[in-house]
C-alpha cells in the first residue's frame, strides 16, 4: 500500500462525513432559443423534450457511427439549457453542436468562466448545505437543481453523486467563492467537512465504477460499453444522431466489450492506458487506476471483451517487468471487504 497517510485520512473523512472539492475540470455551455429542447433531443442519447425546469440528466453525444463525441450533464432552466461538459471537450462539443445547427432557433455560448464550482461529497453533504439555508437535497433526484442566493450573487445547487457518494455541486460566481468556501467549512465542522484533494475523487469514482470523460470515455467508445445505459441512454425517445448503431447493439444483444472493475496484484499504480491480456491474447485496455482503500489493493477500470469480462477472470496488465497479474471484480468495488476497511 502506498505510504500516503494524508490521502488515507482524507478518504476516511469523506466516507464517514463530507469532503469539499473545488471542481476545475468542467466547462459549461448554455443553449438558448425556442428550438433548443427539440434540437438537442435529436443529438443526444437521453431524453430532453420532456424534462422540466429544475430537472436534468446524463447523456452522450455520438457521431453517425455511434461513437462518443462527448458526454454531458444536462440541466434544464426556465429559458435555457446548461450543458456541463469536461473542459477538454468544450471546443469539440461546441463545433459538433454547431455543425448540426441549420435553420433552428438555437444559440450556443460558453459560460465556463462565469462560475466556479464547489463539490461536497459524503454521507453528510446534504446536512452541510442545509445549515446554510440552501435547498434540502435529500429528496432530490440526480441532476435536479435549484437556484440559490449568496451574499447578493445568484448561484445554482445541483444534486450530483459524481464520485459515487451522496453529492452536491454549487455553481457560484467567482467573486463569491472565497466567502462561500469559508461559510461551508464553518457550517460543515459538526459533520467533519474538510477540504480533500482531487486524487480522492478519483479513488472514489473508480471504486464506484463511474467512467470519466476523456480518461475512460473517448472517441473509440460506444455508449452501452460504458455500463451507463440506465443512467445515460433512452431506448424509447425515438431517433437521434447515431441511434441506429446503439439500437442495433441492444436488439441483437451484441456488446463486444464492456467496462469492468479490476483488482491488480502490484505495489505501484500502473500507468494507463495499458493493454489487458488473457494468456497470450490482448482482450482490452486499462483506462484508469488508483490505490483503492476499499479493496486494500490497486484498482482499475478498463474495457474487456465480453467473453473475458466475467467476475473472477484472471488477467495480465502490461507494464514494466512483464506486467501485473489481476482479476475482474464486480462494480461497484466499494463495499467489498479489504484490509483498510477492517481497521
Amino acid at each position: 500500500m502506498p505510504d500516503n497517510a494524508v490521502l488515507a485520512n482524507q478518504y476516511r473523512l469523506v466516507t464517514d462525513g463530507a469532503g469539499l472539492i473545488v471542481r476545475e475540470d468542467r466547462g459549461l455551455l448554455v443553449v438558448t432559443g425556442r428550438d433548443r429542447a427539440e434540437w438537442l433531443n435529436n443529438l443526444v442519447t437521453n431524453v430532453v423534450k420532456t424534462l422540466q425546469p429544475g430537472e436534468g440528466n446524463y447523456a452522450f453525444a455520438v457521431n453517425v457511427k455511434g461513437r462518443v463525441v462527448f458526454d454531458l450533464n444536462l440541466l434544464v432552466l426556465e429559458d435555457r439549457l446548461w450543458l456541463d461538459i469536461d473542459r477538454r471537450w468544450i471546443d469539440a462539443a461546441r463545433k459538433h453542436l454547431e455543425r448540426y445547427t441549420i435553420t433552428e432557433d438555437v444559440h450556443l455560448t460558453e459560460i465556463t468562466k462565469e462560475f466556479e464550482r464547489l463539490g461536497i461529497i459524503g454521507p453528510a453533504a446534504a446536512e452541510v448545505v442545509q445549515r446554510l439555508g440552501f435547498a434540502n437535497v435529500t429528496p432530490m433526484g440526480q441532476l435536479q437543481h435549484a437556484a440559490f442566493s449568496w451574499e447578493g450573487s445568484a448561484g445554482r445547487l445541483v444534486r450530483h453523486d459524481f464520485a459515487g457518494l451522496p453529492g452536491v455541486e454549487l455553481f457560484v460566481p467567482p467573486a463569491g467563492t472565497a466567502a462561500l468556501v469559508s461559510s461551508l467549512l464553518d457550517a460543515g465542522r459538526p459533520s467533519g467537512l474538510a477540504r480533500v484533494d482531487r486524487e480522492i475523487r478519483e479513488v472514489l469514482r473508480i471504486e464506484a465504477g463511474i467512467p470519466a470523460s476523456v480518461t475512460d470515455i473517448d472517441e473509440d467508445v460506444i455508449p452501452p460499453e460504458t455500463g451507463q445505459i440506465e443512467r445515460g441512454i433512452s431506448y424509447h425517445k425515438g431517433c437521434y444522431l447515431g441511434q441506429e448503431v446503439i439500437e442495433r447493439m441492444r436488439s441483437h444483444g451484441a456488446l463486444a466489450r464492456r467496462l469492468v472493475g479490476l483488482r491488480l496484484e502490484c505495489a505501484d499504480v500502473p500507468a494507463a492506458p495499458a493493454a489487458i491480456r488473457v494468456g497470450e491474447s490482448e482482450v482490452g485496455r486499462l483506462t484508469s487506476a488508483c490505490w483503492s482503500f476499499a479493496l486494500g489493493a490497486v484498482a482499475g477500470l478498463g474495457y474487456v471483451k465480453t467473453a473475458s469480462a466475467q467476475v473472477g477472470q484472471r488477467v495480465m496488465v502490461d507494464g514494466p517487468g512483464g506486467g501485473f497479474e489481476g482479476e475482474v471484480v464486480a462494480l461497484p468495488m466499494r463495499g467489498a471487504a479489504g484490509p483498510d476497511e477492517a481497521e
